[in-house]
């Protein structure tokens, strides 16, 4: 059964039987197949409580002198333990509303659980609830250290999770930085930027080199990227926030810029190319990398924000000429300073249609 069609959030009681379910078991199991008509009854099983006059007319049919005693205990046990199961239906219902926006990230492979919320909890790895909040909270804190930006934190460990799960699905070579390096000095990938199908195909391109590169749909209030490293190989994970190839193409190259200069630490992008006063010395490094790849440096950058602070005229054609770049580019940080947006170009690009 696929996912989306069980139930969210199993009631537990629902698989629990009530007094007339019990009844109706032992009926069945003393082959007794009219038991409804005999003791007068319509939807036995459906029954919570059942009166003394049924149990005892029950007790006659099936000659069973210890029945209704041991049918009331069991009916006694029901009431007493169904405000408990009611309060943890309704705790998991509320479970369910936080985690539900997830569910597009199990893309249909996490299929076995009871309900829905057994599934997501597959999908995280984990046999509660609680675990997943208190482990969300721990990359939350992770992300906020080194960002100055909100997060939520159930979103991010979701992102984070789906990159692991694909990345584990790889089977990837040791990490070669001097093929990764030879491959970025070739430039060979700046024929294709504006070519979303091409940038689509790098994870099998940088899979050579030992990177495990995945492309996760973004969700509300995570990152840009982010890398991490599993048995000294670099997982660099790339979002589609912002809908934009150049951008996309920034973000991949800080994250090598990581993989080459910071090796084995994990590190979020909440923001790309922020402002220097946002930024570590590690920030600085693969910024510096990724501007000096695409913009020739960050001449360009310094040059749209200064003029347009001086009411300067700009076009992506002209910046593109003065500083050696491809008018995207250019546009790019137009874009960026929020210089006449209707005007610059931009290319679409998202990860969902891959997954679908």
């Amino acid at each position: 059964m696929a996912a989306l069609e069980k139930i969210p959030v199993l009631n537990p009681l629902s698989l629990r039987n009530t007094a007339g379910g019990e009844l109706a078991d032992i009926f069945e199991a003393r082959g007794i197949k009219d038991f409804e008509n005999l003791i007068g009854v319509k939807d036995l099983r459906a029954k919570e409580r059942l009166s003394n006059k049924i149990l005892k007319k029950a007790s006659d049919i099936l000659e069973d002198e210890t029945l209704i005693k041991d049918l009331t205990e069991f009916q006694v046990k029901y009431w007493e333990e169904k405000p408990m199961y009611l309060s943890n239906f309704a705790q998991a219902k509320k479970t369910y509303t936080k985690l539900k926006k997830v569910l597009p990230l199990l893309r249909g492979e996490f299929t076995e659980g009871y309900d829905i919320l057994e599934d997501i909890l597959d999908f995280f790895g984990v046999n509660s609830e609680s675990e997943i909040f208190e482990s969300s909270e721990k990359q939350a804190a992770l992300f906020r250290i080194q960002n100055k930006v909100d997060v939520d934190p159930i979103n991010l460990h979701a992102w984070l999770r789906r990159g692991e799960l694909d990345f584990k699905a790889l089977n990837l070579p040791d990490y070669d930085e001097k093929g990764l390096v030879e491959w970025i000095e070739s430039k060979d990938w700046l024929n294709h930027i504006e070519n979303v199908d091409y940038f689509k195909a790098l994870p099998e391109i940088l899979a050579k080199y030992g990177i495990g590169l995945v492309l996760i749909p973004s969700l509300p209030k995570t990152v840009y990227g982010a890398i991490r490293w599993f048995d000294n190989k670099p997982l660099i994970q790339i979002s589609d926030r912002g809908h934009d190839i150049v951008s996309c193409w920034f973000t991949l190259f800080h994250e090598l810029g990581h993989a080459i200069m910071h090796k084995n630490i994990e590190i979020y992008e909440g923001g790309i190319n922020d402002s220097k006063a946002n930024q570590g010395k590690r920030e600085k490094e693969a910024n510096k990398f990724a501007n000096g790849l695409l913009f020739n440096g960050d001449h360009l950058r310094k040059a749209v924000f200064d003029r347009k602070r001086n009411g300067g005229m700009m076009s992506a054609n002209e910046l593109a000429k003065e500083f050696n770049v491809l008018p995207i580019f250019a546009s790019y940080w137009l874009l960026k300073a929020q210089y006449a947006p209707a005007f610059q170009r931009r290319i679409q690009i998202d990860f969902v249609s891959q997954y679908q």
